[in-house]
């Protein structure tokens, strides 16, 4: 997935076998937190989308325009899009799309102005690292859906597991829609294999960051106008290769983790676990040998450089059946066979994975039937689906096989971040590396290891204060600490006594009284 690193993408774990068959998520559907109907058919069998749309005839319906807001980059063919988009819309709903493309980096912003303004919006991309889920239920910004989602979402809750619904639930209500997708996460980095098979290592041989030091070594070595190691202040580490570490977390500047082994759920400090301390000794370690470049903690954009080739290895990020196809053209080439993915630990599905990339209905709507009834097309029209991602067929992209496609030079529009909505399972591949979705995403799931906190939410209302005052000492020392450019066994002592001071100890107290409580209530 990205997050937006990770258009990946960023944002992915396993519930239980048969529940993450689907890479999906679900739970209670209703006021009377009645489940929703578990006889669905799994869409593993099929690569076919399912035929029914669950919305009212069109005829039946008033015309209405849906407001969607999305994190992307903007293209100059958006509206050309748009429009193919609504003419299916507008015969199977009687709706028409205007769909707000916002520059990643101002996109929480926006939001944050849109929800404060009681501007008019419908859909609003939401997760936990961007426009932040809980944050916005809490603030009364989004709609509780649990009821909608029963009567015009029939095609979402077919492709989302039941168990999975109860990670997105707030004291038993769902307030945003689960985009399906490999919700099972498997920490890695990409290589660029024309450096793997240069120096004579192979992907197996990287079990650690540690093992991959003498290659990355060679690479500072023998290519220096290459940068060996991507990596830059604002990384999401927990998110990306956290359970790597044996560690969950809850949010990014919450500094409050749980071993995942650990029985009790204890919640500790995240930056006085042996376990990420040592993490940070290894970067600090690759700062040191030039792995890793001098301005990464101030570094803004690694976008331009990485297009450029100038990167061997990737950040950390999450390994998907279509990460090396995602993500080649990073390493210059663009030939998914030149890029090798190393995975460092299992699939892990947890809470935080599943809610990284949601869609919520405003509580600005003026239709949230019909932005409803739009999203379960989502599901159950590939179509659809495969024009939001990838435009139009002969002018954005070609087909070359039944599933495959291929991108037009410099086409005006290619999204191509499907986990950012709807079901990803409809996608089009654009590789002849990347594997069909069926099975390959379900059989990813299947494979993930259940979190023992799954459906677990952190209300943090009764520490806002804290968790602003600790957020603000995490933005202090954070940059410099995982990019190496801060020695730990300095720079920690100095943070841990600021979070100390910042309230840092209540708010481990209240996370530890509610997963308590959680646990007693199951």
């Amino acid at each position: 997935m990205k997050r937006k690193g990770m258009k990946f993408g960023t944002v992915s774990l396993a519930v239980m076998l048969s529940v993450v068959m689907l890479l999906g998520a679900c739970g209670n559907g209703n006021n009377n937190d009645s489940k929703p109907s578990q006889a669905a058919s799994s869409p593993a069998a099929s690569s076919e989308a399912p035929a029914s749309t669950g919305a009212s005839p069109a005829a039946e319906l008033e015309p209405y325009e849906i407001t969607w807001y999305l994190p992307q980059s903007v293209f100059p063919d958006a509206k050309l899009v748009q429009d193919a988009m609504s003419k299916i819309t507008k015969e199977k709903i009687n709706a028409t799309l205007d769909i707000k493309l916002v520059d990643w980096g101002t996109y929480d912003q926006k939001m944050q102005a849109i929800a404060a303004s009681g501007e008019k919006a419908d859909l609003i991309f939401t997760s936990n690292w961007t426009n932040d889920y809980l944050s916005n239920v809490n603030k009364g910004a989004f709609l509780d859906v649990t009821d909608l989602l029963q009567q015009h979402g029939p095609d979402i809750l077919k492709q989302v597991p039941p168990a999975a619904w109860d990670a997105a639930k707030v004291k038993g209500k769902l307030y945003a829609i689960i985009n399906t997708q490999v919700l099972a996460r498997t920490p890695g980095v990409l290589i660029n294999k024309d450096y793997l098979d240069k120096y004579g290592y192979t992907p197996d041989q990287f079990k650690t960051l540690a093992d991959m030091t003498p290659f990355l070594e060679k690479v500072k070595q023998g290519e220096p106008e290459k940068y060996p190691f991507s990596l830059k202040g604002d990384t999401d580490v927990m998110g990306n290769y956290g359970t790597t570490l044996g560690l969950e977390y809850f949010a990014q500047k919450n500094p409050g983790v749980v071993r995942i082994g650990d029985e009790t759920s204890q919640v500790v400090n995240l930056y006085e676990t042996p376990e990420f301390i040592g993490f940070l000794k290894q970067m600090r370690e690759w700062y040191e040998k030039g792995i890793i470049r001098k301005d990464a903690a101030t570094l803004k954009d690694t976008n331009s450089d990485e297009l450029a080739g100038k990167y061997v290895t990737s950040t950390f990020t999450v390994i998907n059946p279509d990460s090396a196809a995602n993500q080649a053209v990073r390493f210059g080439s663009g030939d998914a066979s030149k890029v090798a993915a190393v995975e460092f630990s299992k699939p892990y599905m947890s809470t935080g994975s599943i809610i990284a990339t949601m869609t919520a209905i405003s509580r600005t709507s003026k239709d949230p039937e019909r932005a409803m009834m739009f999203y379960n097309l989502l599901y159950a029209d590939q179509e659809l689906f495969n024009l939001m991602s990838y435009g139009i067929e002969g002018t954005h992209y070609t087909k070359v096989g039944d599933d495959l496609i291929k991108k037009v030079d410099n086409a005006g529009y290619w999204v191509d971040s499907g986990w950012e909505y709807g079901n990803m399972f409809n996608s089009f591949r654009t590789s002849e590396t990347q594997p069909k979705w069926y099975p390959a995403g379900p059989d990813k799931n299947a494979a993930a290891i259940p979190s023992k906190l799954l459906g677990f939410s952190f209300d943090p209302s009764d520490v806002k204060s804290e968790l602003a005052q600790t957020a603000s000492v995490v933005d202090e020392f954070y940059a410099g600490l995982i990019t190496g450019v801060a020695d730990p066994n300095v720079t920690l002592p100095k943070m841990n006594a600021k979070l100390k001071k910042a309230g840092m100890d209540k708010i481990i107290a209240e996370m530890q009284t509610q997963i308590d409580a959680w646990k007693a209530s199951k």
